[in-house]
């Protein structure tokens, strides 16, 4: 090996920049302080105050206004450097204190890598306001992927630890190729100049407080209009996560910073501890759940799985995942929040152990909490609202169970189909009252109810995801028919969100839904008489992630997979691509009338129990589907007492799903 290169700088310096944080004791006498420097290595005072024994008093400066925005954008220690481009910082907006920008730099041939970095100057970490006068190659390079627009330094940054981390989304494997894409593409973006209110304006703040009641208060009943106000007047953290919930689904039209700048407002006083009241942090993490600016694909601090935990973390921490005679005298409202905050994580962290393949957090042997009732909610809240909760925790519960069976059972050839879970969701959909079923038995819904068709989309998902079977490592799973079912109805609700105009209040996780959706159409669209209806579907859920992109990053992985499984369609097995979708999917044996074995009933349950909304008017496919089965054309093909060993690659690959060299 030669010798290693360094980054050679000349004569010239820049002007040494003055200390952007000093004590009030050493500016008034006019000497040096240390308080900076001391700071990033966790002390709170100078050397002079400490061996005067002084109160060392932070000096605010009154020269440049601009750096109170730079001290709101200080980076977190418990962020990791490469998190930085989820925040979008702004550049021009600093441009009114000039850093020195006059360095003649001279590169080396192995660097030239780096000549397309773009310093990031604005609220340098204290640690670097003195950067060495020469360093080396090696850590120029580390320097540079914290702050470079090149794409390729972000991946290399995180790509080390893509084999030490388990990130593995289920079936999202078939959507392999664009997620390791994906993870290769995420970088800094611009973003201009925010030209915004202040979010303390009462307006902006009110249009926020009707946008979470409206679209949010289902799924996250964490604030309550009697006490919303005093809470949000007390608490800049929750004032703060409030407004990105707000301008994230329903941004005003008003010029407002963004709900990126909100969060990383939000984040930085939850990471430094500004917020002494427990039940106000966790409102406010709560709240975190609509903004996850990159998908799995990679390890990161801003992911929906992250704050989840943190918000099961402190619960468990506090207690209150148990409760005891003493608690009942705490005032009723206040258990009722407690309740109320741990279900919604429990809910999220259910969904989210089936979608990524993680393991559940909680294990409900260690909590005696009672499940959430109407009492546990204010009498001045929507009661239909509130019963929507229920009944969607409820489910998000049996979900949990059918993931932990699966991830615990894909290797086990002997095991048998979950009928106890079937059951359990068949005794779901059963006891809904009426005015909570779905209503898509015609051919157009004419009584929409928004919070009762999001309710069914992880119970149909799961049904999805229970009855796709595989045959080999390589190809895509086979859709049975409750899966096609299901798919084909989830689509006829993401059409009815549609044709209303509205998507942004859709959760990130509906992409998955889509996902799972569009892998059993798929294989519907290979068979003569689906094919049509099959096709519309597919362009349903096509246009639903498209949608989807403008608020979750997460949806630009699923429309690259839809494209390039649809085009595989198009395409002959025998492709210089790749193989074609027939060698994928199997579809070689895909004509009903070749099975070899009708079975209506397995182990006692009637697939057609699982779907008491659907008739022959929910839409094309499940027109074919009821006239197919009504003739005992469908049939669970192999799907016998050991049918979960089809299932021995759900759950495989945990380690290793992000190589890209795995899909190849």
């Amino acid at each position: 090996m030669g010798e290693p290169q360094w980054v050679q700088f000349s004569a010239q310096r820049p002007k040494r920049k003055r200390a952007e944080l000093a004590c009030e004791l050493c500016h008034s006498k006019k000497i040096r302080c240390d308080l900076q420097a001391r700071s990033t290595q966790g002390h709170n005072n100078c050397t002079h105050c400490l061996s005067s024994g002084k109160d060392c008093r932070p000096r605010t400066s009154k020269r440049d206004k601009a750096r109170q925005v730079a001290d709101d954008r200080l980076l977190n220690p418990l962020t990791p450097p490469g998190d930085i481009d989820s925040h979008n910082f702004d550049t021009n907006a600093f441009q009114s204190e000039p850093v020195g920008t006059d360095l003649d730099i001279e590169i080396p041939p192995a660097l030239t890598h780096l000549s397309s970095v773009n310093i990031y100057q604005p609220s340098l970490p204290v640690a670097c306001v003195n950067p060495p006068a020469t360093e080396s190659p090696q850590q120029a390079f580390e320097r540079a992927s914290v702050v470079s627009n090149d794409t390729s330094q972000n991946w290399r940054a995180s790509e080390s630890g893509t084999n030490r981390y388990v990130v593995d989304p289920g079936f999202l494997q078939v959507y392999g190729p664009e997620n390791a894409d994906d993870a290769r593409n995420q970088s800094i973006l611009a973003r201009k100049a925010p030209n915004f209110l202040d979010e303390s304006q009462p307006d902006l703040q009110q249009s926020f407080v009707e946008t979470y009641f409206e679209y949010c208060y289902t799924w996250c009943p964490v604030l309550d209009r009697s006490s919303l106000s005093a809470d949000l007047a007390r608490s800049p953290l929750l004032a703060n996560a409030l407004a990105l919930v707000g301008t994230h689904i329903q941004p005003p039209m008003l010029p407002h910073a963004g709900p990126a700048y909100y969060y990383d407002r939000a984040r930085m006083r939850f990471y430094d501890d500004e917020e002494p009241d427990l039940i106000t942090c966790l409102k406010a993490v709560s709240l975190f759940y609509w903004w996850s600016p990159r998908p799995p694909s990679v390890v990161h601090r801003h992911s929906s799985w992250w704050w989840v935990s943190v918000v099961i973390k402190h619960c468990q921490q506090a207690g209150y995942h148990r409760e005891s005679e003493t608690d009942l005298a705490v005032p009723e409202v206040d258990l009722g929040l407690r309740r109320r905050i741990w279900w919604t994580a429990f809910a999220r962290e259910r969904l989210t152990a089936i979608c990524q393949g993680k393991p559940c957090v909680i294990d409900p042997d260690d909590c005696n909490i009672p499940e959430p009732t109407l009492a546990d909610f204010s009498e001045s809240e929507d009661g239909g609202k509130a019963e929507v909760f229920i009944y969607w925790v409820r489910l998000c519960a049996i979900i949990g169970r059918i993931a932990k069976y699966l991830s615990r059972s894909s290797n086990d050839a002997s095991s048998s189909f979950p009928v106890h879970h079937g059951r359990e969701l068949i005794n779901w959909v059963r006891s809904l009252p009426p005015h909570l079923q779905l209503p898509i038995n015609s051919n157009h819904t004419t009584n929409f109810n928004r919070d009762v068709h999001l309710l069914h989309l992880p119970y149909l998902t799961i049904i999805i995801v229970l009855h796709l079977k595989r045959t080999s490592s390589q190809s895509l799973p086979q859709a049975l028919p409750p899966a096609t079912l299901a798919a084909t109805c989830l689509a006829r609700i993401l059409k009815d969100v549609l044709v209303r105009s509205g998507t942004r209040y859709l959760m990130g996780i509906t992409c998955w839904y889509c996902g799972m959706a569009f892998i059993a159409l798929l294989q519907a669209s290979q068979t003569e008489h689906l094919r049509l209806g099959a096709d519309a579907d597919l362009d349903i859920l096509t246009l639903a992630v498209k949608q989807l992109k403008s608020m979750w990053a997460t949806a630009n992985v699923f429309e690259q997979g839809f494209e390039r499984l649809r085009g595989k369609r198009k395409s002959p097995s025998t492709s210089s691509e790749g193989p074609g979708l027939a060698d994928l999917t199997g579809d070689r044996v895909n004509d009903p009338q070749l099975s070899t074995k009708e079975v209506d009933m397995h182990d006692g349950i009637d697939w057609m129990d699982y779907f008491p909304f659907v008739t022959a008017q929910t839409s094309v496919v499940a027109n074919q589907i009821l006239a197919q089965q009504n003739a005992n054309l469908f049939s669970f093909d192999n799907f016998g007492d050991t049918s979960l060993s089809h299932f021995q690659d759900l759950f495989e690959g945990l380690d290793s799903w992000t190589d890209p060299k795995l899909f190849v």
